[in-house]
């Protein structure tokens, strides 16, 4: 992608309330698995990547990026590059590989932060997309010397390493015509 290329994003962005989205790593963990299961109850939600800030969060629409054909590593590690980036947290529903081969779809958290910390979490769906009876929730952490789910994370160094930042800016509205009575 050229730097004079754009691409339209939707982006949310609401103040960093501390009861719905604490700094603590489990309790952020769990509360965006609740988002993952409420989302999940309204149909199957679409990627999106949740940027926390000193004081706002903003969810950023991924289908965009991928849309695009961009590289979503690459888009990331530039959300990952912005200045006051304390975490970020991929929320959506990915395909489980097994060798290679597709094992059906989970409900997926994943958070990382700027030293390289991450939480994950995946929970198993069933055909209907809900979450599959009896198979309880899977939890990694970084913290417990578990191996980071490959295809997930690494945005914070991967950032550093090739200098990559983005700018997110909002879309200035169309100049209206003067309305003549």
């Amino acid at each position: 992608m050229n730097p004079s290329d754009s691409i339209r994003l939707r982006i949310r962005v609401g103040p960093r309330d501390p009861q719905r989205f604490p700094r603590e790593d489990d309790a952020l963990g769990q509360a965006l698995e609740s988002m993952v299961d409420h989302a999940l109850q309204q149909g199957v939600p679409p990627p999106a990547l949740l940027a926390f800030r000193e004081d706002k969060v903003e969810l950023i629409d991924l289908v965009p990026i991928i849309k695009a054909g961009e590289r979503l590593d690459y888009f990331i590690a530039g959300v990952a590059g912005r200045q006051n980036t304390e975490a970020l947290a991929f929320i959506g529903v990915l395909s489980l590989l097994h060798t290679g081969r597709p094992r059906g779809k989970a409900g997926v958290v994943f958070i990382e932060w700027p030293d390289n910390r991450w939480w994950h979490t995946f929970r198993p769906l069933d055909a209907d997309m809900s979450p599959l009876q009896g198979v309880p929730r899977i939890v990694h952490r970084a913290v417990d010397g578990m191996p980071r789910p490959g295809g997930l994370g690494g945005w914070f160094s991967r950032s550093r390493y090739l200098r990559i930042k983005i700018q997110l800016r909002p879309i200035e509205p169309p100049e209206s015509e003067p309305v003549v009575h």
